[in-house]
C-alpha cells in the first residue's frame, strides 16, 4: 500500500514548465529581446489534492483544486525601462486557455517590479476557472496559476480567516 501510494503521489507532481510554456512562449513572441532560463517548475496534480484532503481532519476541501502550476524564470537582456503591460500578459494567457474570458483583478506597479493578478472565468457556465499570478522583477519572471473551483476555495478561505480574525474595529 505504501509503494501504491508513493508511486501515485509522485505521478501527481512534476518540475517540468510545460504547463507555462503557452504563457511563456506569448511573452517571448511579444519581447524578443529578452531569453529566459527555466530556474524552477513545479506541477501539483489533483490527485496530490485529493490526498491531503483525504488525510487532512480540518475540512480544508483541498480536492476543490485541480492542479497548481509554478515555474520560474531567470530574464536576461530585458532593458531597465521595460514594462510588460497587462496586454503582454493577457495575450499570454489568452495562449495558454483561449475558451476562457480573461480578466485583471490586481495589478501592482513597483520600483522594478510589476504584478498582475488574472481571473479565467468561464462565462458559459459562469464560474471562476483560474487564477493566475504573475510578478516580473528586473532579472526574474514568476508564474503561478491555480486551476479548480476557485469560488468554492475563495469561500473556503474567507470564512476561514474571518473565524480567526481579531476584531480590529476602530471605534
Amino acid at each position: 500500500i505504501l509503494a501504491l501510494s508513493t508511486i501515485t503521489l509522485v505521478g501527481c507532481m512534476s518540475f517540468s514548465d510545460r504547463p507555462m510554456r503557452p504563457i511563456r512562449n506569448a511573452i517571448l513572441e511579444q519581447n524578443p529581446e529578452i531569453t529566459l532560463k527555466k530556474e524552477i517548475a513545479i506541477n501539483i496534480g489533483a490527485g496530490m489534492f485529493n490526498f491531503l484532503d483525504a488525510i487532512d481532519f480540518d475540512d480544508s476541501n483541498l480536492s476543490d483544486i485541480d492542479s497548481v502550476h509554478m515555474a520560474v524564470y531567470k530574464v536576461y537582456g530585458q532593458k531597465a525601462d521595460k514594462k510588460f503591460t497587462s496586454q503582454t500578459v493577457q495575450g499570454a494567457l489568452l495562449e495558454k486557455d483561449a475558451s476562457l474570458h480573461w480578466e485583471q483583478i490586481v495589478r501592482v506597479r513597483d520600483d522594478g517590479e510589476n504584478v498582475w493578478v488574472f481571473a479565467g472565468m468561464d462565462l458559459a457556465r459562469n464560474t471562476l476557472e483560474i487564477i493566475s499570478v504573475f510578478v516580473m522583477e528586473r532579472d526574474e519572471l514568476i508564474l503561478i496559476s491555480v486551476n479548480g473551483d476557485i469560488e468554492k476555495i475563495m469561500r473556503y478561505a474567507l470564512e476561514s480567516a474571518h473565524g480567526r480574525r481579531d476584531d480590529t474595529r476602530a471605534g
